[in-house]
């Protein structure tokens, strides 16, 4: 079994990076996935930020650990040592990584299915509360005419009591 040298491994890596002139200012991140329409969240709520996060978890909540590599035999190879060098340490953390991500697409996914049924609820509640201000309406209209009616009925006795107080005289 060859044994493999990482040291002059790494310097071939740093040498062919010195002969190309690249420095680590030019990193890509081309295939990290985003989605730079989230809008921000501010002081209030707002459904369409929420549906749009729980969305861009349910779809990206997992971390691919090997992206494909390319490039020359050379340069191929040195990552995939380095990658097989660090997968010990790499593939825990991921693991964890994505067990979080699952979990938080969850909870933004309950919540929002919480929000939604308590909006139901509301509705329902908000139509029951606008039918009963009716039916208190109409009952307060009911007696303002029955009070009016009983004003009249008690000035008429009141005016039929003088008039038998002055008879009585």
């Amino acid at each position: 079994m060859q044994t493999i040298n990482t040291e002059e491994i790494m310097n071939q890596i740093r040498a062919e990076i010195k002969a190309k002139g690249l420095d680590s200012s030019m990193l890509s991140f081309e295939e990290i996935p985003f989605a730079p329409e989230v809008s921000r969240a501010d002081s209030q709520f707002q459904p369409e930020s929420l549906r749009q996060s729980a969305e861009y978890l349910s779809i990206r909540n997992q971390i691919e650990p090997y992206k494909p590599i390319e490039g020359n035999f050379l340069v191929v190879f040195i990552k995939k040592v380095i990658r097989k060098l660090v997968k010990f340490y790499i593939m825990p953390i991921m693991t964890e990584q994505n067990a979080l991500n699952l979990h938080t697409a969850n909870a933004v996914q309950q919540m929002q299915n919480y929000i939604r049924g308590r909006q139901d609820a509301d509705q329902v509640d908000m139509t029951a509360l606008i039918s009963r201000i009716d039916e208190l309406e109409a009952r307060q209209a009911a007696n303002k005419q029955e009070m009016a009616a009983l004003r009249s009925q008690i000035k008429a006795l009141q005016a039929e009591n003088q008039e038998l107080k002055g008879l009585k005289l």
